[in-house]
């Protein structure tokens, strides 16, 4: 299982966006995120791109991720993303 943190070191907010699933999620100064993903019968292929304030990451070869959470996994439709905070 290949995992990515986020760490926002940044005044300002950032966001992580994870496609092609378009999970979107808000971290302020200080705040982490970690991903997990598997790939399917072909090997995982990570990009991060950064655009001012979104970082995206794609997990190309992959059917889903997870936002790990106190070192556990959780799928992604059941971690909310605090975009709207």
């Amino acid at each position: 299982m290949f995992r990515v943190k986020f760490t926002n070191s940044n005044d300002a907010p950032i966001f992580v966006q994870v496609d092609p699933w378009a999970g979107l999620y808000k971290r302020c100064k200080g705040d982490e995120i970690e991903f997990a993903a598997n790939g399917n019968d072909k090997e995982l292929v990570v990009d991060v791109e950064e655009h001012n304030d979104t970082r995206i990451v794609t997990l190309w070869n992959s059917d889903e991720y997870f936002v790990v959470r106190e070192g556990r996994p959780v799928h992604w439709k059941e971690f909310p993303t605090h975009v709207s905070e």
